[in-house]
Protein backbone atom coordinates (compact mmCIF):
# COMPACT_ATOMS: atom_id res chain seq x y z
CA UNK A 1 0.00 0.00 0.00
CA UNK A 2 1.04 3.57 -0.78
CA UNK A 3 0.39 6.75 0.32
CA UNK A 4 -0.56 9.62 -2.18
CA UNK A 5 2.04 12.05 -0.08
CA UNK A 6 5.85 11.74 -0.27
CA UNK A 7 8.68 13.54 -1.50
CA UNK A 8 11.67 12.16 -3.58
CA UNK A 9 14.87 14.35 -5.43
CA UNK A 10 17.64 13.84 -7.07
CA UNK A 11 20.65 15.75 -8.84
CA UNK A 12 23.76 15.43 -11.22
CA UNK A 13 25.84 16.85 -14.29
CA UNK A 14 27.64 16.00 -17.32
CA UNK A 15 30.46 17.91 -18.76
CA UNK A 16 28.37 20.91 -19.76
CA UNK A 17 25.19 20.93 -17.71
CA UNK A 18 23.82 20.45 -14.05
CA UNK A 19 20.15 18.82 -13.48
CA UNK A 20 18.22 18.89 -10.42
CA UNK A 21 14.68 17.12 -10.13
CA UNK A 22 12.03 17.24 -7.05
CA UNK A 23 8.88 15.56 -6.76
CA UNK A 24 6.45 16.81 -4.28
CA UNK A 25 3.14 15.02 -4.08
CA UNK A 26 -0.11 15.39 -2.30
CA UNK A 27 -3.71 14.33 -2.24
CA UNK A 28 -5.59 14.39 -5.17
CA UNK A 29 -8.99 11.60 -6.90
CA UNK A 30 -7.01 11.44 -9.67
CA UNK A 31 -3.57 11.64 -11.05
CA UNK A 32 -2.20 15.31 -11.29
CA UNK A 33 0.66 16.15 -12.93
CA UNK A 34 2.65 20.01 -12.78
CA UNK A 35 5.75 20.08 -14.48
CA UNK A 36 7.68 23.25 -14.08
CA UNK A 37 10.96 23.22 -16.23
CA UNK A 38 13.30 25.58 -18.31
CA UNK A 39 12.80 26.19 -21.78
CA UNK A 40 15.25 24.27 -23.40
CA UNK A 41 14.61 21.28 -22.13
CA UNK A 42 10.72 21.58 -22.64
CA UNK A 43 10.70 18.88 -25.56
CA UNK A 44 11.28 16.05 -22.41
CA UNK A 45 8.16 16.93 -20.82
CA UNK A 46 5.80 14.29 -22.52
CA UNK A 47 8.70 11.53 -21.66
CA UNK A 48 9.13 13.22 -17.74
CA UNK A 49 4.82 12.81 -17.92
CA UNK A 50 5.19 9.37 -18.93
CA UNK A 51 7.80 8.34 -16.00
CA UNK A 52 5.68 9.66 -13.45
CA UNK A 53 2.47 8.13 -14.87
CA UNK A 54 4.05 4.67 -14.67
CA UNK A 55 4.79 4.64 -11.08
CA UNK A 56 1.70 7.21 -9.50
CA UNK A 57 -1.37 6.12 -10.02
CA UNK A 58 -2.96 9.15 -8.23
CA UNK A 59 -2.23 12.26 -6.68
CA UNK A 60 -1.21 15.84 -7.37
CA UNK A 61 2.55 15.83 -8.10
CA UNK A 62 4.49 18.65 -8.73
CA UNK A 63 7.68 17.93 -10.33
CA UNK A 64 10.39 20.77 -10.43
CA UNK A 65 13.09 20.51 -12.91
CA UNK A 66 16.49 23.00 -12.44
CA UNK A 67 19.50 23.30 -15.45
CA UNK A 68 22.11 25.01 -14.80
CA UNK A 69 25.12 25.53 -17.45
CA UNK A 70 28.73 24.41 -16.21
CA UNK A 71 29.84 26.33 -19.53
CA UNK A 72 29.75 29.99 -19.72
CA UNK A 73 27.65 30.98 -22.58
CA UNK A 74 29.22 33.05 -24.99
CA UNK A 75 28.32 36.86 -25.12
CA UNK A 76 27.89 39.42 -27.74
CA UNK A 77 26.87 43.59 -27.66
CA UNK A 78 25.43 45.13 -30.45
CA UNK A 79 25.81 48.96 -30.49
CA UNK A 80 23.05 51.16 -32.38
CA UNK A 81 25.06 53.89 -33.67
CA UNK A 82 22.31 55.88 -34.62
CA UNK A 83 20.86 56.23 -30.92
CA UNK A 84 24.35 57.12 -29.53
CA UNK A 85 25.01 59.68 -32.24
CA UNK A 86 22.07 61.16 -31.62
CA UNK A 87 22.66 61.58 -27.64
CA UNK A 88 26.25 63.26 -28.43
CA UNK A 89 25.26 65.59 -30.64
CA UNK A 90 22.41 66.15 -28.19
CA UNK A 91 24.74 66.53 -25.20
CA UNK A 92 27.54 68.67 -27.17
CA UNK A 93 24.70 71.31 -27.85
CA UNK A 94 24.04 71.31 -24.42
CA UNK A 95 27.98 72.03 -23.74
CA UNK A 96 28.09 74.77 -26.05
CA UNK A 97 25.28 76.66 -24.19
CA UNK A 98 26.45 76.07 -21.11
CA UNK A 99 23.99 73.91 -19.51
CA UNK A 100 26.26 71.42 -19.21
CA UNK A 101 29.86 71.08 -18.19
CA UNK A 102 30.76 67.89 -20.46
CA UNK A 103 29.81 65.62 -23.33
CA UNK A 104 28.79 61.94 -22.62
CA UNK A 105 31.00 59.57 -21.02
CA UNK A 106 31.09 55.78 -21.02
CA UNK A 107 29.54 55.35 -18.46
CA UNK A 108 26.40 57.46 -20.04
CA UNK A 109 26.32 55.62 -22.51
CA UNK A 110 25.59 52.27 -20.53
CA UNK A 111 22.86 53.92 -19.75
CA UNK A 112 21.22 55.27 -22.28
CA UNK A 113 17.84 52.88 -23.25
CA UNK A 114 18.73 51.07 -26.68
CA UNK A 115 22.20 52.17 -27.07
CA UNK A 116 23.68 48.83 -26.43
CA UNK A 117 22.36 45.17 -25.88
CA UNK A 118 23.91 42.59 -24.76
CA UNK A 119 22.52 39.06 -25.65
CA UNK A 120 23.76 35.31 -24.76
CA UNK A 121 24.23 32.12 -27.04
CA UNK A 122 21.01 30.23 -26.33
CA UNK A 123 21.36 26.67 -24.17
CA UNK A 124 22.59 23.73 -26.61
CA UNK A 125 20.38 20.75 -25.58
CA UNK A 126 21.37 17.77 -27.02
CA UNK A 127 20.76 13.90 -26.67
CA UNK A 128 23.08 13.42 -23.74
CA UNK A 129 21.45 16.45 -21.67
CA UNK A 130 18.33 14.52 -22.47
CA UNK A 131 19.57 11.00 -21.35
CA UNK A 132 21.17 12.78 -17.88
CA UNK A 133 17.65 14.29 -17.30
CA UNK A 134 15.69 11.59 -17.75
CA UNK A 135 18.01 9.10 -15.91
CA UNK A 136 17.49 11.74 -12.88
CA UNK A 137 14.48 12.13 -13.05
CA UNK A 138 14.23 8.57 -12.47
CA UNK A 139 15.79 8.42 -9.63
CA UNK A 140 13.62 11.15 -8.02
CA UNK A 141 10.05 8.96 -8.68
CA UNK A 142 11.98 6.28 -7.50
CA UNK A 143 12.51 7.92 -4.11
CA UNK A 144 9.23 9.45 -4.28
CA UNK A 145 8.03 5.77 -4.26
CA UNK A 146 9.64 4.69 -1.88
CA UNK A 147 8.54 7.65 0.30
CA UNK A 148 4.93 6.90 -0.16
CA UNK A 149 5.02 3.21 0.44
CA UNK A 150 6.52 4.03 3.80
CA UNK A 151 3.94 6.28 4.66
CA UNK A 152 1.52 3.65 3.40
CA UNK A 153 3.14 1.23 5.56
CA UNK A 154 1.98 3.38 8.43
CA UNK A 155 -1.34 3.80 6.86
CA UNK A 156 -2.25 -0.06 7.00
CA UNK A 157 -1.57 -0.04 10.76
CA UNK A 158 -3.46 2.55 11.26
CA UNK A 159 -6.45 1.28 8.82
CA UNK A 160 -6.10 -2.02 10.55
CA UNK A 161 -6.39 -0.62 14.05
CA UNK A 162 -10.01 0.93 12.86
CA UNK A 163 -10.79 -2.27 11.33
CA UNK A 164 -10.24 -3.80 14.67
CA UNK A 165 -12.81 -1.41 16.56
CA UNK A 166 -15.21 -2.00 14.17
CA UNK A 167 -14.90 -5.70 14.83
CA UNK A 168 -15.07 -5.33 17.96
CA UNK A 169 -18.45 -2.75 17.49
CA UNK A 170 -19.58 -6.08 15.37
CA UNK A 171 -19.21 -8.67 18.10
CA UNK A 172 -20.81 -6.15 20.62
CA UNK A 173 -24.00 -5.93 18.32
CA UNK A 174 -24.06 -9.53 18.17
CA UNK A 175 -24.43 -10.29 21.43
CA UNK A 176 -26.53 -7.19 22.08
CA UNK A 177 -29.18 -8.41 19.81
CA UNK A 178 -29.26 -12.05 21.34
CA UNK A 179 -31.87 -10.55 23.56
CA UNK A 180 -33.71 -8.05 21.88
CA UNK A 181 -36.87 -10.91 21.86
CA UNK A 182 -36.90 -10.82 25.30
CA UNK A 183 -36.84 -7.01 25.78
CA UNK A 184 -39.63 -6.60 23.33
CA UNK A 185 -41.73 -9.20 24.88
CA UNK A 186 -41.52 -7.50 28.28
CA UNK A 187 -41.91 -4.28 27.26
CA UNK A 188 -45.07 -5.51 25.04
CA UNK A 189 -46.54 -7.04 28.19
CA UNK A 190 -46.02 -4.10 29.99
CA UNK A 191 -47.74 -1.86 27.55
CA UNK A 192 -50.65 -3.89 26.90
CA UNK A 193 -50.90 -4.27 31.13
CA UNK A 194 -51.27 -0.29 31.17
CA UNK A 195 -53.59 -0.26 28.14
CA UNK A 196 -55.75 -3.20 29.37
CA UNK A 197 -56.12 -2.35 33.05
CA UNK A 198 -55.87 -5.61 34.36
CA UNK A 199 -57.65 -7.58 31.23
CA UNK A 200 -56.55 -11.24 30.08
CA UNK A 201 -54.35 -10.95 27.06
CA UNK A 202 -54.27 -13.57 24.39
CA UNK A 203 -51.00 -14.95 24.28
CA UNK A 204 -50.84 -16.41 20.96
CA UNK A 205 -51.86 -12.71 19.47
CA UNK A 206 -49.37 -11.85 21.55
CA UNK A 207 -46.41 -13.78 20.84
CA UNK A 208 -47.47 -12.86 16.63
CA UNK A 209 -46.57 -9.28 17.46
CA UNK A 210 -43.31 -9.96 19.41
CA UNK A 211 -42.66 -12.26 16.13
CA UNK A 212 -43.44 -9.12 14.31
CA UNK A 213 -41.62 -6.79 15.78
CA UNK A 214 -38.48 -9.22 16.23
CA UNK A 215 -38.04 -10.00 12.62
CA UNK A 216 -38.56 -5.95 11.82
CA UNK A 217 -35.59 -5.40 14.51
CA UNK A 218 -33.45 -8.27 13.13
CA UNK A 219 -30.12 -7.33 12.03
CA UNK A 220 -28.00 -10.35 11.59
CA UNK A 221 -27.92 -9.82 7.83
CA UNK A 222 -26.77 -6.55 8.23
CA UNK A 223 -24.02 -7.78 11.00
CA UNK A 224 -23.24 -10.36 8.15
CA UNK A 225 -22.84 -8.06 5.59
CA UNK A 226 -20.90 -5.88 7.65
CA UNK A 227 -18.28 -8.57 8.73
CA UNK A 228 -18.50 -9.22 4.92
CA UNK A 229 -17.28 -5.55 4.12
CA UNK A 230 -14.56 -5.68 6.69
CA UNK A 231 -12.83 -8.77 5.15
CA UNK A 232 -13.14 -7.16 1.85
CA UNK A 233 -11.94 -4.26 3.27
CA UNK A 234 -8.27 -6.63 4.90
CA UNK A 235 -8.31 -8.17 1.23
CA UNK A 236 -7.74 -5.07 -0.50
CA UNK A 237 -5.49 -3.91 2.15
CA UNK A 238 -3.06 -6.81 1.39
CA UNK A 239 -3.09 -6.30 -2.47
CA UNK A 240 -0.21 -4.84 -4.62
CA UNK A 241 -1.15 -1.83 -6.43
CA UNK A 242 -3.58 1.38 -6.30
CA UNK A 243 -6.56 0.72 -3.62
CA UNK A 244 -7.88 4.08 -2.74
CA UNK A 245 -10.54 4.02 -4.43
CA UNK A 246 -12.09 0.90 -4.05
CA UNK A 247 -11.56 1.44 -0.16
CA UNK A 248 -13.39 4.45 -0.49
CA UNK A 249 -16.20 3.17 -1.59
CA UNK A 250 -16.05 0.00 0.46
CA UNK A 251 -16.36 2.55 3.14
CA UNK A 252 -19.21 4.05 1.88
CA UNK A 253 -20.69 0.69 2.31
CA UNK A 254 -19.52 0.18 5.72
CA UNK A 255 -21.55 3.42 6.61
CA UNK A 256 -24.62 2.55 4.90
CA UNK A 257 -24.55 -0.85 6.64
CA UNK A 258 -23.98 0.85 10.48
CA UNK A 259 -26.99 3.49 9.16
CA UNK A 260 -29.07 0.69 8.62
CA UNK A 261 -28.40 -0.90 11.78
CA UNK A 262 -29.14 2.15 14.07
CA UNK A 263 -32.59 2.05 12.27
CA UNK A 264 -33.40 -1.32 13.16
CA UNK A 265 -31.99 -1.15 17.11
CA UNK A 266 -34.56 -1.10 19.93
CA UNK A 267 -32.74 -0.66 22.93
CA UNK A 268 -30.16 1.80 24.14
CA UNK A 269 -27.10 -0.26 24.45
CA UNK A 270 -27.46 -1.50 20.51
CA UNK A 271 -27.31 2.21 19.76
CA UNK A 272 -24.63 2.94 21.55
CA UNK A 273 -22.70 0.56 20.01
CA UNK A 274 -23.62 1.51 16.56
CA UNK A 275 -23.15 5.31 17.13
CA UNK A 276 -19.46 4.35 18.43
CA UNK A 277 -19.14 2.20 15.17
CA UNK A 278 -19.84 5.39 13.38
CA UNK A 279 -17.18 7.15 14.70
CA UNK A 280 -14.72 4.43 14.48
CA UNK A 281 -15.98 4.57 10.41
CA UNK A 282 -15.41 8.08 9.90
CA UNK A 283 -11.91 8.16 11.04
CA UNK A 284 -11.58 5.12 8.04
CA UNK A 285 -12.79 7.31 6.29
CA UNK A 286 -10.58 10.22 6.65
CA UNK A 287 -7.27 7.89 7.14
CA UNK A 288 -8.22 6.20 3.45
CA UNK A 289 -8.78 9.28 1.78
CA UNK A 290 -4.45 9.18 1.92
CA UNK A 291 -4.27 5.91 0.09
CA UNK A 292 -3.05 5.96 -3.53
Amino acid sequence: MRSMTGYGEAAAENSRHSVAVALRAVNHRFLDLQVRLAEECRGCEAALRDQVGREVARGRVEMRVEVKPLVERRATVQLHMGVVQAAHAATHKLVEEGLIERGLAAGDLLRIPEAFRVELAGEAWDGDDQELLLKVAGEAVAQLVRSREREGASLAATLTERLCGLDAAAARLDVLRAGVKDEITAALKRRLAELLEGQSVDESRLAQEVALLVDRSDVSEELDRLRSHLEHFRSLLEEPGPSGKRLDFLTQEVFRELNTLGAKCRNAEMTRAVLDAKVICEQLREQVQNVE
